[in-house]
């Protein structure tokens, strides 16, 4: 009788998990069709590129994607990868809108980080309503904020870019105004209801290992970087920022501008934080959320997202969402990057210390819908 009761609990239990709408943390946009038709479709289930892509296929995690695309494509089960790459394509030729209403099933909405790639290659945030329950809301990026501001002040003659650092004025100058745009973003998305969080990508680009300081001393620091590091080359760099003084300077810019927004009464929204699990471009030393710490005691009231499982660092991720009222774990991306078995080792890493009310959950859904499919059956 006890064995019954149990299995009837499951069971319960097992259909609330399958009907529950899913709220998506953290996503990317949809490429547009022609982009969807021509994207190396290999990359779904993993981070490398390149020539380390053509290994991806030999990957656990390349091949349970495989076997559960064949289900979702209607294909036989003996079935083999160019059988699954041509089906698709298929598919998107003859009625793109089935195969995403399908990829999308179940789900509430989206919050859509759009700072990954060019709007010209890119739907809209808004448009993946149309297979969403409820309207889906922006994830606002502060690097991309940051380039797109340093872009236009080089249009308007505002940038010194390509000075030498000895000409201290207009350095300062340059920096000065750069700043002022950005905090005035930064606030104009604050007050944005379709904007419910930000993101930010320093674990690409310098490391997580923030520098907190006084204000003075983050100013000075991002003056340096901006000087000396970034204006040499920003043209070269299409005006990413990547120059650590600088990049630290905008983490707790925006760090500073939601904690004032909280004392004024207003709901704090969250940062999201890049953390482990990427491509190598990221430091993976560096890329340890234990590198926060500082940052995250620095803004006690500001709420932090550790996205990506912190991967191969869950549990320090784990940790720190356990000792910090503002810290969170979003266990999203490892599904479908990670074999089953690392899956079923990271989820129960997140739950040794972590309360579940501080985990999240995300897709990490990018580019084909199919990663948004995978990722919620898995």
């Amino acid at each position: 009788m006890a064995a019954d009761t149990s299995s009837t609990s499951l069971d319960g239990l097992k259909q609330v998990i399958r009907t529950c709408p899913v709220i998506d943390n953290h996503a990317h946009n949809i490429l547009r069709p022609h982009q969807l038709k021509s994207a190396n479709f290999l990359t779904i289930t993993t981070e490398a590129a390149g020539e380390a892509l053509d290994d991806a296929p030999k990957s656990l995690a390349h091949l349970r994607a495989v076997r559960q695309l064949k289900k979702l494509y209607d294909l036989p089960a003996d079935a083999d990868w160019a059988a699954v790459v041509g089906k698709r394509a298929e598919l998107l030729e003859r009625d793109a809108d089935i195969l995403m209403k399908k990829c999308f099933e179940g789900t509430q909405t989206i919050l859509v980080d759009d700072g990954l790639d060019s709007g010209a290659n890119i739907e809209r945030y808004s448009w993946h309503d149309k297979y969403t329950t409820s309207p889906c809301k922006r994830i606002v990026r502060i690097e991309t904020v940051a380039a797109t501001i340093l872009s236009t002040l080089y249009q308007q003659g505002k940038l010194p870019v390509g000075v030498a650092v000895a000409d201290e004025e207009a350095c300062n100058l340059g920096w000065v105004s750069f700043i002022a745009e950005f905090e005035q973003a930064i606030v104009a998305a604050i007050q944005d209801d379709e904007v419910v969080g930000f993101k930010s990508v320093i674990c690409y680009r310098t490391g997580l290992d923030v520098t907190v300081g006084r204000d003075h001393e983050v100013n000075e620091h991002g003056l340096r970087s901006f000087s000396r590091h970034y204006l040499p080359e920003a043209l070269a760099r299409d005006f990413r920022v990547e120059a650590k003084g600088m990049n630290d300077a905008l983490v707790i810019s925006a760090c500073k501008l939601i904690a004032a927004a909280y004392e004024q009464g207003g709901m704090p929204k969250p940062l999201q934080f890049h953390t482990g699990l990427g491509d190598n471009d990221i430091s993976l030393l560096d890329s340890s959320p234990a590198c926060l710490q500082p940052l995250i005691k620095h803004f006690p009231t500001v709420p932090i997202v550790l996205l990506h499982s912190s991967y191969p660092y869950t549990r320090e991720a784990g940790y720190l969402a356990t000792v910090y009222r503002n810290v969170y774990l979003d266990i999203g991306e490892v599904f479908p990057m990670v074999s089953r078995e690392g899956q079923e080792k990271i989820v129960r890493q997140a739950l040794e210390l972590t309360p579940t009310s501080k985990i999240l959950w995300s897709t990490d859904g990018h580019h084909f819908p199919e990663t948004y499919w995978l990722a919620n059956v898995q």
